[in-house]
């Protein structure tokens, strides 16, 4: 997983507001304006004659410890991010929002299929008989679609895990996240008859029921894959990020 900002001369500083809780936005602000001011104060003592190596060093000084540049962004509470004040809201709660949004995309691209490809079919599921051409349109259009609902708890835990490293969140909440998120896809299930559903979203609705062996695999792909991406960032991170 990408580092949340480019290098900067104030890491230690990054780290420490981002361990407090402070909005992505407001730490990437705050060490832009640092860091300008630190070019400013370098060429003040380069004009005195230092190198620039002593000036930087002199600027450095100049600005003051970490402690110190901390203390005055943390004696500010609304730069502190709503991840950070309520995780316990977010996480449970946003992934079922951003996967509920996707998956109504999805059912929206299935049904405008159905009555583009497939009018006259009572359901858009294996209606089509014969031989299939892979690079048909009309197979070419359902396999994305179903791509699409399929990787939306996988993308929605992607943006999960990248919001707790950002904001260098405890574990726990994207694994919670990940967890409510592989439960909803093993147990959802679409449904599209033109006979036999005759309320919903058109002819289409999501279910949800325990389902066999093949549902329980497809929460453990949505874990591995939605996970190991954050799992690998943090390994690679443990040891080489401030304290």
């Amino acid at each position: 997983m990408p580092q949340p900002f480019p290098d900067s001369p104030f890491p230690a500083l990054r780290e420490r507001l981002l361990r407090a809780g402070i909005a992505s936005r407001h730490v990437r602000r705050c060490l832009a304006e640092l860091t300008d001011h630190l070019a400013d104060l370098t060429a003040e003592q380069q004009q005195l004659g230092l190198s620039p190596a002593e000036a930087r060093s002199a600027a450095l000084l100049r600005l003051g410890t970490t402690d110190h540049l901390a203390a005055a962004m943390l004696a500010q509470p609304h730069v502190q991010s709503l991840a950070a004040r309520a995780p316990w809201a977010i996480f449970p709660l946003t992934p079922l929002a951003l996967l509920a949004a996707l998956w109504l995309l999805s059912l929206c691209l299935l049904r405008l299929g159905w009555q583009l490809f497939l009018p006259g079919a009572v359901t858009p599921f294996g209606s089509t008989l014969g031989p299939h051409n892979l690079f048909d349109p009309q197979n070419i259009y359902f396999q994305l679609d179903r791509s699409l609902y399929l990787g939306a708890p996988i993308l929605v835990g992607w943006w999960m895990c990248l919001l707790a490293a950002r904001q260098r969140l405890q574990a726990l909440w994207p694994i919670l996240s990940l967890a409510i998120l592989a439960l909803i896809a093993a147990t959802s299930h679409v449904q599209a008859n033109r006979l036999a559903i005759p309320s919903g979203l058109g002819h289409i609705r999501v279910t949800f029921a325990l389902r066999p062996a093949v549902q329980s695999e497809y929460a453990l792909v949505v874990l591995v894959f939605a996970l190991l991406p954050y799992l690998l960032w943090r390994l690679k991170t443990a040891h080489s990020l401030p304290a």
